[in-house]
């Protein structure tokens, strides 16, 4: 354990920073959607963040129950699209009051490693294209 993580958990406000221990930087998304096939109907919410091992998706229906299952999900921005598997961790409800779910990726195509990569290394110019917006 590095010092930085003795701090963190000697201290009440570790809780607040969210997970030390994150093995890839997230990068907030807008106008990136997620599709969750379950069983033979799909589930569709908004994706906020994204990263080579993760994602975090919002505005999804209460009545998911974000077993520890993996399912395959088609995550969609910029025109293409991105057919991943993928583990949820953690749930829980944000202050506006929609369901938040973080899910671990299993596997998921190079594409998607090149647009992770791109993105948080700010290598990709095009990032009005993938829906940033300064």
């Amino acid at each position: 354990m590095d010092r930085m993580e003795t701090v963190l958990k000697k201290h009440s406000f570790a809780g607040f920073l969210g997970k030390v221990k994150r093995r890839n930087t997230r990068t907030r998304v807008q106008g990136f959607v997620g599709d969750i096939a379950v069983g033979s109907s799909v589930i569709c919410g908004d994706v906020a963040d994204i990263s080579c091992s993760g994602i975090k998706m919002t505005a999804l229906p209460e009545n998911f129950s974000a077993v520890k299952h993996i399912y395959t999900t088609v995550v969609s921005g910029d025109g293409k699209h991105y057919k991943l598997l993928v583990k949820p961790c953690w749930k829980k409800r944000n202050a506006d009051g929609d369901v938040e779910i973080g899910f671990k990726i299993m596997d998921a195509p190079l594409e998607w490693v090149d647009l992770t990569l791109n993105i948080s290394s700010g290598v990709d110019d095009s990032r009005e294209e993938l829906g940033f917006h300064a």
